[in-house]
């Protein structure tokens, strides 16, 4: 089965030929397929069109003021050859956000969902796994969160495993025991007699 072409060009956002983007395929790095593409940019690999898409949209945020999925996509799929209503609302339902709700393309969660809302719709699937749309992204500036991790707690003491004892010290101390409580016993009584005669 064919790939769909923006697939097959590693550009999942169907941008047109023109900008200088970075990580654009150079002829001799083409497949004959890419070679013979003559509207859409061919990429080296998905991250770099996964990149480009990216920074579109913070371009439509930072230099034009648009914040809503509505916003940017009547300027991504204008409605001169696009249904944009469709487009605005396949988006705004895989992100679950409404289509006028305000969002920031520089972090990293509403960046994603839409990249990978925007590459589903382009393609009819999004194929790519997780780490292809995180370097993508970072290549674009958006970086995951970090992930603190806590450090373990301090075990207790370990109880002395029974395992480990020397069976010649415990039958030992087991033999000795009776005689040594017997001596502590005369021991006491004569304090006990030292004591009562001081007293007296």
């Amino acid at each position: 089965m064919t790939a769909p072409r923006g697939i097959r060009n590693h550009n999942p956002g169907n941008i047109e030929r023109g900008a200088p983007w970075q990580g654009l395929a150079e002829p001799d790095e083409m497949t004959p397929v890419q070679r013979m593409e003559d509207r859409f940019a061919v990429f080296k690999a998905p991250e770099w069109g996964i990149r480009a898409i990216a920074r579109v949209l913070i371009t439509y945020q930072d230099k034009h003021g648009l914040r809503t999925v509505r916003d940017m996509l009547n300027r991504w799929a204008p409605p001169v050859e696009n249904d944009t209503g469709a487009y605005v609302e396949r988006v705004a339902r895989d992100m679950g956000v409404s289509p006028d709700t305000e969002i920031n393309v520089h972090c990293y969660d509403p960046a994603r969902l839409m990249v990978e809302a925007i590459i589903a719709h382009e393609n009819g699937q999004q194929p790519y796994p997780n780490d292809v749309i995180d370097r993508g992204l970072m290549l674009a500036g958006i970086e995951p969160p970090k992930v603190v991790h806590q450090p373990p707690l301090s075990p207790g003491p370990k109880p002395f495993p029974p395992s480990e004892e020397d069976p010649d010290e415990r039958a030992h101390l087991v033999a000795t025991l009776p005689a040594a409580l017997a001596d502590i016993e005369r021991q006491a009584g004569a304090l006990k007699d030292r004591v009562r005669r001081l007293l007296t």
